[in-house]
């Protein structure tokens, strides 16, 4: 039994590698063709259009990860039954549930491995990947920097305009502070809002409190027209993505948004997300194993274009769950656990239905 074991994993590894840098590879050449006209246009030097892309093999490694589990058992197993390696299995009388459990516990590590590299690698590098594009790259100057829970921007009329959040789907800022400042950069105005709206073309201060140091004055204002801030595509342009922080940074951010009264359901959905994606290489695995030995589809070809079916299905009926949770018709938390509930049952009712 520890023979077939080592050489089963043996197999699995070595298509798992073949299939997880080839997927990785041809994303990596697709990224580079769909940015070439950048690249021309700007002229970058080689050595940052090479970094600019090996930032981004993390993310793709995080993504061809399931991809990666499904069709190397898909094919080891499949490859087995085809040259009746399975047969001679049930013939010495081991149990094939036994021999194949152990590439559950490996499709866990793959699990975990796949939560860590989202949580750790990813952020950071997607992050430098699109300072490395935008700054260097495309040559454009950071107009919003993020620290410590606040944005940062430079206003239209030259003042300095701190913002605790934005509110993506209101176009509505939270708590607004604009501080403007003489040529000797003495404080002369601070102006504070408890939060911005968009309006025809306007920004619109509310509960606002201006003071004139330059004159001693506070004044009080229900509302107040601004022209310091930019229109509101500056935020979806410049503000770090929901890919590009961990769970941490994206729940404290989520927490600032729901404690000023703003519940955005695509941000409660792709935090669950970040807890149930990686969980797709277990079931994926769970649900290959079970496929096969309980199907005679044979390796090579046959195998993959199996994968390629499973893969489609699984994605359209977690694109169309996360589109419902996005839309409220499911609850945020259920939405990303959708298609690794369904994949899991069917392949766990499959798994105990292996004929021994």
């Amino acid at each position: 039994m520890k023979i077939f074991r080592r050489y089963f994993l043996k197999e699995f590894s070595r298509f798992f590698i073949i299939v997880l840098v080839s997927f990785t590879a041809i994303s990596i050449v697709a990224e580079f063709f769909d940015k070439a006209a950048e690249f021309y246009a700007e002229k970058p030097p080689v050595s940052m259009v090479i970094k600019y892309l090996l930032l981004q093999t993390p993310r793709v490694i995080l993504y061809a990860l399931p991809f990666a589990s499904l069709f190397s058992i898909l094919i080891t197993i499949g490859m087995a039954s085809k040259w009746r390696e399975t047969v001679i299995i049930k013939a010495s009388g081991a149990s094939m549930k036994k021999l194949f459990s152990s590439f559950l516990i490996l499709g866990i590590f793959i699990s975990f491995l796949s939560l860590l590299l989202g949580e750790t690698v990813v952020p950071e590098a997607t992050r430098t990947a699109a300072y490395i594009r935008k700054v260097h790259i495309l040559k454009q100057s950071p107009r919003i920097i993020q620290s410590k829970g606040a944005l940062w921007m430079k206003g239209l009329d030259g003042s300095l305009v701190r913002i605790d959040g934005f509110v993506e789907n209101e176009n509505r800022t939270l708590t607004t502070s604009i501080f403007k400042f003489n040529p000797s950069f003495g404080l002369e105005k601070r102006t504070e809002a408890d939060e911005a709206v968009w309006d025809n073309g306007v920004w619109t201060l509310k509960n606002v409190s201006v003071f004139d140091f330059k004159n001693n004055t506070a004044s009080r204002f229900e509302t107040l027209v601004t022209t310091s801030l930019e229109e509101p595509k500056i935020f979806r342009e410049e503000m770090k993505k929901p890919e590009e922080m961990n769970f941490r940074e994206l729940y404290n951010y989520y927490s600032r948004l729901e404690k000023a009264g703003f519940r955005n359901l695509r941000y409660i959905i792709q935090l669950y997300e970040k807890l149930a994606y990686p969980s797709i290489n277990f079931v994926m695995i769970l649900f290959g194993i079970s496929l096969a030995l309980n199907t005679r589809w044979g390796g090579g070809m046959r195998a993959a274009g199996l994968g390629v079916i499973i893969s489609v299905f699984y994605w359209l009926l977690y694109s169309v769950s996360i589109s419902m949770g996005n839309t409220g018709i499911l609850q945020p938390w259920l939405a990303p656990w959708i298609s690794p509930l369904v994949f899991g049952i069917a392949g766990g009712v499959m798994y105990w239905q292996i004929k021994e």
